[in-house]
């Protein structure tokens, strides 16, 4: 099963985007996000959405800094980004459905990743 997916960025202050895809946390697999080769041996800022994870609250994005392939943890913080990384979480869902079917999502926002709306 595929834990996350990442997407190359240059936008608002980060250079990679990586969506969560299981209700488990980001370091349960944050071996497996060193190693893609969008971050092996890259350095850099990443922002992570934790929709499947928290659910849309205050912590449902978090940045971080990578360096040399390596996530940070130490530099995380709770941050609140530009739609731009909603619409590309909604985008990719409405495209995979089937991560949304079982997760922790209401049905209204089932309903908004259905229709393409950011939320």
């Amino acid at each position: 099963m595929n834990e996350f997916v990442i997407h190359k960025v240059k936008t608002s202050g980060y250079d990679r985007f990586l969506l969560c895809l299981t209700f488990e946390s980001i370091a349960t697999y944050k071996s497996l996000v060193e190693l893609s080769p969008l971050i092996m041996y890259q350095t850099g800022k990443i922002l992570i959405d934790q929709l499947l994870v928290t659910g849309n609250g205050q912590n449902r994005f978090i940045s971080c800094e990578y360096v040399n392939g390596i996530l940070d943890f130490t530099t995380a913080q709770v941050v609140h980004p530009d739609d731009y990384y909603k619409k590309i979480t909604v985008k990719w869902l409405n495209s995979h459905y089937a991560f949304v079917e079982h997760s922790i999502l209401t049905e209204a926002q089932r309903h908004y990743i259905r229709e393409c709306i950011p939320f």
